[in-house]
């Protein structure tokens, strides 16, 4: 395994996730082997073992405020150029680090994310089809003209049709991007605020056209309980209202939240 000082994986932990440890393992058998830690503002001694049996760094937060807090908390512990967020109940393939890197050091130096295709696992069965992922492959398709996009317009139309980067597969560039603070006022749409607040910023976006990380959806999961409970329709169309009329954002938020339940557990 091949060794850099250039990227990060924060585990962003939260209560007692069942699946964290397979999440670690997933991290530690990447082709490039990277820094892990994990983040908590949660701690307990579930954490603290799983952290001391793969010798891990546990940080807490201890200035919890939600969700945008716990990601702000670990984006500004990362010491390295790249940071990879990632969810503790998900899955990264092997050469998740090494394509992504590779892919940002073909591209521009000036890159601010660089992110994945990605599939779900359901019930135990892999998930790779359906209406949310149409959507996104057709929003996505520009990228099938360049492997990266630069400028105001392009960042800003990707994002105008819903959300079609998977949060949990974006490496950061820190370094670019510098400081930064994710929303407190979101739950469910906290990655797409972000990624429009970025898209004002000068630098790519770049897109990796490979599934290299498995996005589990389950009964506790907050994509399944938000979704659930319309936190997400709710969130949406308030980014909506940013990018259209009212009248426009409001049935476009109907839409990709029917998109977005279809074939998902019930």
């Amino acid at each position: 395994m091949k060794e850099n000082n250039r990227h990060t994986f924060i585990i962003v932990a939260y209560k007692k996730s069942p699946y964290l440890e397979e999440c670690i393992l997933s991290l530690q058998k990447q082709t490039i082997k990277s820094k892990i830690i994990i983040s908590t503002s949660t701690p307990s001694p579930f954490l603290s073992k799983l952290a001391e049996k793969y010798h891990i760094p546990l940080i807490i937060n201890n200035c919890a405020d939600g969700i945008g807090s716990d990601w702000s908390f670990a984006y500004s512990n990362c010491t390295t150029k790249y940071l990879t967020l990632a969810h503790q109940d998900d899955l990264y393939l092997p050469k998740y680090t090494e394509s992504c890197l590779c892919a940002a050091d073909r591209q521009d130096s000036d890159n601010l994310i660089t992110f994945t295709d990605y599939s779900e696992l359901i019930k135990g069965r892999s998930v790779n089809s359906g209406l949310i992922f149409f959507i996104k492959k057709i929003i996505l398709s520009v990228f099938l003209l360049k492997k990266s996009i630069k400028s105001l317009f392009g960042k800003k139309t990707i994002l105008s049709f819903g959300n079609p980067i998977s949060c949990p597969s974006v490496m950061y560039n820190k370094e670019h991007i510098g400081s930064f603070e994710f929303s407190k006022n979101f739950l469910c749409s906290l990655d797409w605020d972000t990624w429009l607040r970025l898209s004002s910023m000068d630098g790519s976006f770049i897109y990796v056209r490979k599934k290299l990380m498995v996005h589990r959806i389950h009964k506790d999961s907050e994509a399944f309980l938000q979704t659930k409970n319309k936190i997400r329709k709710a969130e949406d169309e308030l980014i909506f209202k940013r990018l259209w009329p009212a009248s426009i954002a409001k049935l476009f938020a109907s839409m990709y939240y029917i998109a977005s339940k279809s074939g998902r557990l019930n």
